[in-house]
């Protein structure tokens, strides 16, 4: 999944397989959330779902919460277009899947 803060910044997020059934119903997409208690990764690999050089990574104690003062309308989702695919003309910082 990909995160973005106010400012619209990205970074990518990942639960692991044993955490799926804990955070299920808690990361909805669309809502504000509040994260605490997460760890960070390097971001490897040609293809990235964002230019962010790091990663978020879930503990077993990572909080998952409302944020209440978060603005309502935030940019847009990263996808490449579908004929940029057919063209070759991808951009690896744009994730395809």
């Amino acid at each position: 999944m990909v995160f973005a803060d106010k400012e619209g910044r990205r970074i990518h997020a990942q639960v692991g397989e044993q955490l799926i059934k804990q955070f299920e119903g808690k990361l909805t997409e669309g809502d504000a959330r509040v994260i605490q208690l997460f760890k960070l990764y390097d971001a490897m690999g040609d293809y990235r779902t964002t230019a962010h050089p790091y990663k978020i990574g879930f503990y077993q104690t990572t909080f998952v919460g409302p944020a209440d003062d978060f603005p309502s309308e935030v940019p847009e989702k990263y996808l490449v277009n579908y004929s940029d695919i057919i063209d070759g003309k991808l951009d690896n910082k744009c994730l395809v899947g």
